[in-house]
């Protein structure tokens, strides 16, 4: 898929964008159904494991993440989302938002480690993960919606300190969701999103950024980290 191409097509994508959050809410649906259903159980059996599970205040709050990442992704879709989202978007998000969900919402249902200190450091990650993502995308549209800012790049906000501050949040929240299981294998998850974002996304967005804002977003570039506030 050639990301520049996307970017530029400022096609509203209506059908494919609702088809992906009906998607999402059907994974809401399996989680909650790992959680506290009988999935969990089910999924034991058929694997041939012996049959754990976790305390309630872990269930719940991996309930919460769920919930709130769904949350979250109605403002992206619909609001902050000004370009086209393919068909071979809307599968590939939807089998990825699927494959964490349910390995998250598995592995912590069976968790016997105690909630503890990595749980409420997961927790506050997942939540400050979540603000700066949304917080971020929010100070870019309203000042998109000024008319004297049409095509001018917003740098001020959270993105006076990343280009991609957005993604940023991602990984964070991310990385808080992974500890919320018990299990610090799963910190691969936000380490596999890290390197997606390194290099596939970013690459062909500021591509774009670059012919798009020319010198504007050059000297932005110059003086801002691609990604990880002050490091990189």
């Amino acid at each position: 898929m050639d990301l520049t191409s996307v970017y530029r097509d400022k096609s509203s994508s209506l059908t494919s964008k609702v088809t992906l959050a009906l998607l999402h809410l059907a994974i809401v649906v399996g989680v909650l159904w790992i959680l506290f259903g009988n999935g969990s159980s089910i999924i034991d059996r058929m694997i041939g494991i012996e049959q754990q599970t976790g305390s309630t205040v872990r269930k719940s709050v991996l309930a919460m993440a769920s919930v709130l990442y769904f949350l979250r992704s109605f403002p992206t879709l619909f609001v902050f989302m000004k370009r086209r989202m393919p068909w071979s978007e809307v599968a590939t998000v939807a089998v990825w938002v699927g494959i964490f969900n349910f390995l998250f919402a598995y592995i912590g249902s069976r968790s016997e480690i105690q909630f503890g200190v990595a749980g409420i450091l997961g927790s506050v990650l997942l939540v400050s993960g979540s603000v700066i993502h949304t917080g971020s995308e929010w100070q870019r549209h309203v000042w998109k919606q000024k008319p004297e800012n049409k095509r001018h790049l917003f740098t001020g906000g959270l993105w006076n300190f990343s280009r991609h501050i957005n993604y940023f949040g991602d990984i964070v929240l991310f990385t808080g969701w992974a500890l919320l299981t018990g299990y610090l294998a799963l910190l691969t998850i936000p380490l596999l999103m890290l390197c997606g974002f390194v290099f596939l996304n970013i690459p062909g967005q500021d591509q774009y950024l670059a012919e798009r804002y020319g010198e504007e977003y050059r000297s932005y570039a110059n003086d801002t980290a691609r990604l990880i506030p002050f490091i990189y």
